[in-house]
């Protein structure tokens, strides 16, 4: 058990409540624990830590009354223990995690973060399901078997496996069918036919940075159904569509200057469909493509309940909400088996050239969607591009105030970049630059492949 002197340095965080007074009410934090992972409620602590302290009185009571309290509402028992800290009273309650869900007079809390909170509709029917074990792919569809066909399946299996398929057998062996022939929810979802309406993707491109950014609000737009197979592979093509992946050439080999890493892409849309929530009924996974940026939105946030933007990525542990779907898209090679989703995206930005720490992908949930944001790399190049041929283009600048321009609106281009944009040899490039760093008005800070010009 943590130490007060050691609990007090900390905020009150997932496991931790401080309350300076006892109040029924706090039932309900105690019910969020048992819900959650568990944790420990403070009386006679103020919101600094600090320990407020309860008279002997007061604290004789409580010592009576909150166990039976608590036994009286959930029929749960906790620990509850008088500690002392600087002559100053105060209560400690331990809360263990409850097997089975617990409310309090018909409604049930869950603790997330820092916060409390109550849990209804699609989330309470999930945290209900999560309580027996099992989870909703693995719950028995009533769509008989008859009504589908699995072609999108097959093909994967036989393009992934390089073995012939036997498709009973084989969606019995990847618990998309029970052996008596009733299909589960997972199965239905890789099925060819539309029979969970709210499993679906809308893909936008928008017209500049927002979504209402002008009168032509989205430059192409589509809807797509079926398989999640189905739903991968148009997805993917919609993207690739509306985004670009340019190139240069360097000596002897062939720089791919894409707007967005391709295995962050395809890393970032299977977790949407893997990870987000089937419960929501007229919810949907959605592409949004704008000029710097993509994002993925897809129902339902961490499935512990966390705040990712408050996580470190690296290091989160994989916790799967649809676990046959992930071993699914795993057997079909669309994403590894092992490991954090979060960590590969990071990994493929990082790999890419025009990276830069402020296009580290984003990810964010509110508690009901995740979100993940892509940022374009080559957004500010592009933009930097066509804003000093436009300068000089209109005030006639020589060729060495148009370098200057260049490297001035993106310090980290390249010489090979700069005689593309100019229309001169690389050498010719080379010459200037090497009068400008003699004459000080340049300098290169960092590495050849990852350092910034300096204008002085």
């Amino acid at each position: 058990m943590r130490d007060i002197d050691t609990i007090s340095k900390d905020n009150e965080n997932q496991v931790i409540e401080w309350k300076e007074s006892w109040q029924d009410k706090y039932l309900e934090w105690i019910c969020g624990y048992a819900n959650a992972q568990g944790g420990t409620l403070f009386i006679g602590i103020d919101d600094n830590g600090e320990v407020f302290g309860l008279d002997a009185k007061a604290v004789k009571k409580l010592m009576e009354d909150i166990p039976n309290k608590i036994t009286a509402a959930f029929g749960i028992t906790c620990d509850v223990n008088q500690r002392t800290k600087n002559k100053k009273k105060y209560i400690q309650i331990v809360v263990k995690k409850s097997k089975l869900p617990l409310n309090l007079h018909g409604r049930y809390y869950y603790r997330t973060g820092s916060v409390k909170k109550e849990i209804t509709g699609f989330e309470l029917t999930e945290f209900i399901i999560k309580s027996t074990g099992t989870s909703y792919d693995a719950m028995i569809s009533d769509i008989d078997r008859s009504k589908l066909s699995f072609e999108a399946f097959s093909k994967r299996y036989v393009k992934a496996t390089q073995n012939n398929i036997d498709l009973n057998n084989d969606l019995v062996s990847f618990k998309l069918m029970l052996e008596d022939g009733q299909m589960t929810n997972a199965g239905v979802l890789f099925a060819d036919q539309w029979n969970i309406h709210h499993s679906r993707v809308f893909c936008t491109r928008w017209n500049g940075l927002d979504k209402a950014d002008t009168v032509q609000d989205a430059l192409d737009d589509a809807e797509y159904t079926g398989s999640l197979l189905v739903l991968f592979d148009d997805s993917m093509s919609f993207i690739k569509k509306n985004t670009k992946k340019g190139w240069r050439k360097e000596k002897d080999q062939r720089i791919e200057l894409p707007d967005y890493p391709e295995r962050a892409l395809e890393e970032g849309l299977v977790n949407a469909l893997i990870h987000r929530s089937y419960l929501q009924t007229g919810a949907h996974s959605q592409v949004d493509i704008y000029d710097d940026r993509l994002v993925i939105t897809n129902p339902g946030g961490m499935y512990d309940g966390s705040e990712v933007q408050n996580l470190d990525l690296r290091h989160v542990p994989s916790k799967l909400r649809n676990p046959i779907l992930a071993d699914v898209f795993g057997r079909l090679r669309l994403m590894e088996r092992r490991g954090s989703g979060f960590k590969k995206i990071l990994d493929a930005y990082e790999s890419e050239e025009r990276y830069t720490e402020e296009l580290k992908p984003e990810f964010y949930t509110d508690g009901y969607n995740f979100f993940l944001t892509l940022w374009n790399l080559n957004y500010a190049h592009d933009k930097a591009q066509s804003k000093a041929q436009l300068k000089a283009q209109s005030g006639a600048l020589s060729d060495r105030d148009y370098l200057l321009l260049l490297l001035r609106e993106n310090p980290s281009i390249t010489q090979t970049e700069l005689a593309v944009m100019m229309n001169k040899s690389r050498r010719s490039v080379q010459t200037i630059m090497k009068q400008l760093i003699d004459e000080g008005v340049i300098e290169r800070v960092g590495s050849k492949r990852i350092g910034t010009w300096i204008v002085k």
